[in-house]
């Protein structure tokens, strides 16, 4: 589980997780249910803002691979291109982690390693799978719709 925020009243405090395929809310009293049907939740003045913040698009996450392998010495072997294309359910955190893995991946093969390899990347897009669920997405998108929110 993780926290997505928390949200204090002076007597309730409140705070906003994912879990699994839905935003749960837990208070004080251990209460938990799905955050986007508590009315209470919603009335106007309980939340200042409420901002999707969707799945970032190709452009997006090819400039992700650019700022972590600036510093990352890839083999001439190694297209971000095909790397963009192969994450297109990542989030950014996601599109950093498999930089990351691949990274450890040369050097668990050789500690002298020069360069990170395709073959490295490859290994590492199969241990960091993309997480976020479809119907988490869908479950976004629905509420966005019901609420007439925009995302950023």
């Amino acid at each position: 589980m993780s926290e997505l925020g928390a949200f204090s009243h002076p007597s309730l405090p409140l705070w906003i997780f994912q879990h699994q395929n839905s935003l749960k809310c837990l208070s004080h009293l251990g209460y938990s249910q799905s955050c986007f049907n508590t009315k209470a939740l919603m009335r106007p003045g309980r939340l200042d803002r409420i901002i999707y913040v969707p799945l970032p698009d190709t452009a997006t996450r090819r400039e992700v691979f650019n700022i972590h392998l600036r510093a990352m010495p890839i083999n001439e072997d190694v297209s971000v291109e095909d790397l963009v294309m192969q994450t297109g359910k990542y989030s950014g955190a996601e599109v950093a982690a498999v930089c990351r893995e691949a990274a450890l991946l040369a050097l668990q093969e050789d500690i002298q390693a020069r360069t990170v390899t395709k073959k490295h990347f490859v290994d590492a897009l199969a241990i960091v799978p993309p997480r976020t669920p479809d119907n988490l997405l869908q479950l976004y998108a629905d509420f966005q719709h019901r609420s007439g929110l925009h995302s950023v």
